[in-house]
């Protein structure tokens, strides 16, 4: 067996002729197979898909999306509160609730961070030795 130094510094013709000299012959069917595939290849190639099957589907589907915006009532966003006070004091309890949320999720992604730290330095230390 030749190492890889020894296989670089031969040409491309020594390659083959080595390769032709240790006797290792294609399989039988080869050359059928390969035939076999160019011309599925060249089937695909040429096969195109038509459209004109799935033109009507989307062109109802559009039809039918415009008829329902234009049909259906438009409401927008209704007012829950009548006092601008209460809405206030309600935004403020609603970012309050965020706020506890994302702390606690912070504190966490801290801890798990000191956690994930562990392995990095055990790995600085192999690697420092």
């Amino acid at each position: 067996m030749k190492t890889l130094e020894e296989i670089e510094k031969l040409s491309p013709e020594e390659l083959e002729a080595q390769a032709a000299a240790q006797g290792v012959h294609a399989p039988q069917d080869l050359q059928q197979r390969l035939r076999e595939t160019l011309a599925a290849r060249e089937l695909a190639q040429t096969a195109r898909p038509r459209p004109a099957r799935w033109i009507p589907y989307a062109s109802l589907a559009v039809a039918a999306a415009a008829a329902a915006l234009v049909l259906l009532p438009s409401s927008g966003p209704k007012d829950t509160f009548d006092d601008p006070y209460l809405a206030y004091a309600e935004v403020e309890k609603a970012f309050r609730t965020i706020s506890d949320k994302m702390n606690s999720g912070v504190e966490l992604a801290r801890e798990a961070g000191e956690a994930a730290e562990i392995p990095q330095n055990i790995l600085q230390k192999i690697q420092s030795k």
